[in-house]
């Protein structure tokens, strides 16, 4: 590719208008890309309803009726008006299915998962991708390995942007009480915040004071509610605006995930940069895995153990105020090399990279051949054959 004007890119994304990181990351998109040089939009799969003010974004509002065959014409249809443009994937949603019928120039995905997520999909990339861009250098090795016909320079670990407000403090008044944190969409589904229920119950069997703070909802609230009780130590605040979330957080002595796999997470940095001392599950090839431990090794706790969790916990909790604060200083230490001006430029050298150099993926070519898949509603679709994404 040549010429001098803005690059014309477009990310494609299962949801963008919804709470999520992937979701935050696009939103850092919107602001930041023409600045960046690029003449970027950006197109939903999933998203009910627009909202938008202006072209930059649409949606497909496709659905679990929704046919690969129909989702495959309306995407040729969709990125036909953006021809020629470079296409971001994000998590790589389809692309197999999508990619041959895309118009694009080049092609990157953006595997903002961990390896436990996205590795089973790397086969099904192979020949489709340009570059990828991803959230840790374990998930770098993991993509470099599972599709060397790219270049080591076409492979890039993305710094996960985070934007706090100044000010914020490493310090924690002494007291017996802990407030522990808990952030993120309410679902058993890959976030498993039901392994809250026996973290609560080992830090009262351990004697452990707590005041536990849980900013998000979702569906799996009033099961949480039922089984952790009427208990004042526990307190539902839902979603938070933006100040709230930070002051909240400025108040957290530690921050809890209990997730199957994550790419980031994003609410980890954020705590981290309001001094708070995060408890990870070591899942593997995520930015947890990597962070927490420069922490306190503790910090990274044996995955789907919610009892060893609390017991970390305890454990942090009766350590010396001065070895506390060391922590809080070291996370948000950590925190600090997370700028959203990082994220921007590091992803804006990916993308000038990728066309400077030769295309390595398949050109469009064409609605790919049918199969009886194809007219199956994606939500039998998925139940049945849960890799036919990657296919």
């Amino acid at each position: 590719m040549s010429g001098g004007g803005p690059v014309r890119l477009l990310h494609v994304a299962p949801w963008i208008r919804t709470t999520g990181g992937v979701e935050t990351l696009l939103a850092r998109h919107a602001q930041a890309d023409a600045a960046l040089g690029f003449d970027a939009r950006q197109l939903a799969l999933f998203d009910r309803t627009s909202g938008a003010t202006d072209d930059a974004y649409a949606t497909q509002g496709f659905s679990w009726r929704s046919t690969p065959r129909g989702m495959q014409a309306a995407m040729a249809r969709a990125c036909a008006a953006r021809a020629g443009s470079v296409i971001a994937w994000h998590n790589a949603w389809g692309l197999p299915w999508f990619a041959p019928a895309d118009g694009s120039s080049r092609r990157i995905a953006c595997l903002q998962d961990s390896v436990t997520h996205f590795g089973p999909l790397l086969p099904g990339l192979a020949g489709w991708v340009d570059g990828v861009t991803c959230l840790s250098a374990a998930a770098a090795r993991s993509i470099r390995a599972g599709l060397p016909e790219l270049p080591p320079e076409r492979v890039a670990v993305m710094p996960l942007p985070i934007a706090a407000p100044p000010g914020l403090s490493a310090t924690r008044p002494a007291r017996d009480e802990w407030v522990i944190g808990c952030a993120g969409r309410l679902v058993r589904a890959q976030k498993r915040w039901d392994r809250l229920v026996p973290f609560v119950a080992e830090l009262r069997r351990l004697g452990v004071r707590h005041r536990l703070e849980i900013i998000s909802d979702g569906p799996l609230r009033p099961w949480l509610e039922k089984r952790l009780g009427a208990d004042p130590a526990i307190r539902f605040l839902g979603w938070q605006t933006r100040d709230d979330y930070w002051k909240r957080m400025q108040d957290w002595d530690a921050a809890v995930s209990f997730t199957d796999h994550e790419g980031g997470p994003i609410v980890l940095l954020e705590a981290m940069a309001a001094g708070v001392i995060p408890l990870y599950p070591a899942v593997g090839g995520s930015l947890g895995d990597e962070c927490a431990p420069l922490v306190d090794p503790r910090c990274l706790y044996p995955a789907g153990d919610a009892v060893a969790a609390a017991r970390v916990l305890a454990e942090l909790r009766a350590a010396p105020p001065a070895e506390l604060e060391a922590m809080r200083s070291r996370a948000q230490a950590v925190a600090r090399t997370h700028s959203p001006e990082e994220y921007e430029q590091a992803f804006a050298r990916l993308v000038r990279a990728v066309t400077a150099g030769p295309r390595l993926s398949r050109p469009p070519g064409g609605v790919r051949p049918g199969r009886l898949a194809d007219w199956l509603p994606l939500g039998l679709l998925t139940r049945v054959w849960p890799a036919a994404l990657g296919r």
